[in-house]
């Protein structure tokens, strides 16, 4: 039965203890509200307090805000507080160059956590499945994650708990149609554009054939995973001490202790050590980018030093490896190619750009099949999706004076932020307003003309130059991870 599943997931990971007030996190479809009637029908036997929150993203405009009333009305129906608010995460993806599911992602978990503060809630509860797990393990693995990443969605991350984890979909299905439960369906998990999506309805029927249980066999794969991680993490945790060294601005590591660990602990132990010194905001080493380090760290002669993203650099000195800021400032600029792909390969990043008709709909522009084919960006086995690239931003073409440039920062350099009502403002102050450690501002790549700042990558793109109502050709800019 799903209830005593559900309980004894929830009992497994130690998710609840009586007298827990609970945020649901509900979007109306059959996950999120077998979730909601599940928690309620337990809380009287665990003690625990229910409220409802639902973000309207306004993607999809009188549909989108159909389900933030479908979601108020089972609220209400089954007595539960509920607190549902709408966003518009289109102009906050144009604004700040990001895929619509990283910034529906972002601005929906900052939504969770506000109101969870605001109720005093002690958990946030989604209503990720078995399905979602075994998803997601398929994806990382085609990515080539390690053993962190194949270990999944975990059930317990700070307050976010998810007491479905182990039930599959067709098991949620099952229960709501015996409670004779509504749902809605957000016709986006249909987009075959979305590479969730994609694995779900392509890759998962297949593997289905092999294996009719494979969700489930999935889904205890990445529990195994992640118990193995977390053991390695421990015993990294336990030797660290003797190896790695804290300094005023870095981190001092001892050469031989490291180089004579296993492979997998060595990797573990780098990241650390490079998370250490990029602080609240750590950095990411690609798998190509950490394989070149350990065999710096293993060849290197004393005295030699190589970049590392953010800032950061790895010097030997005689019988130790320090990790910390670049002892020189860096420095570039490099013209783009427009239309075109454009490698910079100091940051490990590829500028891809194409010049567009504008779309009738300029409340997004997400035109995959109009972009440069594989051939043309020169790159074969790349997909478009949603979650294989960095960042993305759309511009007015005629507004935009070539050539393009991205470029590292100059002393004086200001620009005017989208969603700042047109006023002026220095990219240092910028910087400090938006938290960016100081290690780290030389790092942050600029989208310029010879004259203007039109886009703080990743950040914000300057209001001037973005498409209006009268825009008729865009520039389409993507940033991807370099190889």
């Amino acid at each position: 039965m799903l209830l005593s599943k559900v309980k004894k997931t929830i009992g497994k990971y130690r998710m609840l203890a009586p007298g827990n007030i609970v945020l649901a996190a509900v979007s109306g479809g059959p996950d999120s509200v077998c979730l909601l009637s599940v928690l309620q029908a337990l809380a009287k036997d665990l003690d625990l307090a229910l409220h409802v929150a639902h973000l309207d993203h306004m993607f999809r405009g009188k549909e989108s805000a159909d389900e933030a009333k479908f979601v108020a009305a089972v609220a209400e129906q089954l007595g539960i507080p509920a607190t549902v608010e709408q966003f518009d995460v289109p102009a906050f993806c144009r604004e700040r160059g990001l895929s619509s599911q990283a910034g529906a992602r972002r601005v929906r978990y900052e939504f969770l956590a506000r109101v969870a503060a605001t109720i005093g809630a002690h958990r946030i509860a989604t209503g990720h499945t078995a399905g979602d797990q075994a998803e997601t393990l398929i994806m990382r693995l085609l990515r080539g994650a390690g053993v962190s990443g194949l270990a999944g969605i975990p059930p317990v991350r700070d307050k976010i708990i998810r007491p479905l984890l182990d039930v599959t979909r067709e098991e949620v299905l099952e229960y709501l149609h015996q409670q004779g439960l509504a749902f809605v369906t957000d016709p986006s998990n249909l987009k075959p554009v979305y590479t969730r999506n994609r694995v779900r309805r392509e890759i998962m029927p297949v593997l289905e054939q092999f294996n009719p249980r494979v969700i489930e066999a999935l889904a205890s794969a990445a529990a195994i995973l992640r118990d193995e991680d977390e053991a390695m993490e421990a015993h990294l945790a336990s030797i660290a001490p003797g190896i790695l060294l804290r300094e005023e601005q870095g981190v001092r590591i001892g050469r031989e202790a490291f180089n004579a660990l296993l492979p997998a602990l060595r990797r573990r132990m780098l990241r650390m050590a490079v998370d250490l010194v990029a602080g609240d905001e750590p950095t990411e080493l690609s798998s190509l980018r950490t394989e070149e380090v350990l065999a710096f760290a293993s060849d290197a002669p004393s005295g030699r030093a190589m970049d590392l993203p953010e800032g950061l650099a790895l010097e030997r000195e005689y019988d130790y490896l320090v990790i910390g800021p670049r002892k020189e400032p860096l420095e570039f600029s490099i013209r783009l190619a427009v239309p075109g792909v454009t490698a910079l390969p100091w940051l490990f990043l590829e500028v891809e750009t194409a010049v567009l008709d504008a779309p009738a709909d300029q409340q997004g522009v997400t035109l995959p099949s109009e972009l440069p084919s594989p051939q043309e960006r020169g790159n074969k086995e790349r997909e478009l999706s949603e979650e294989n690239y960095l960042w993305q931003a759309v511009f007015d073409y005629v507004k935009i004076a070539l050539p393009l440039f991205v470029r590292s920062r100059q002393r004086g350099d200001r620009f005017q932020p989208a969603g700042m009502a047109g006023k002026s403002k220095k990219l240092q102050d910028y910087f400090v307003d938006e938290k960016v450690p100081r290690l780290k501002r030389a790092a942050v790549p600029l989208l310029c003309t010879e004259q203007d700042i039109i886009w703080v990558v990743g950040m914000r793109t300057d209001a001037r130059f973005l498409p209006g109502p009268e825009t008729k050709r865009v520039l389409f800019v993507r940033i991807w991870e370099g190889k």
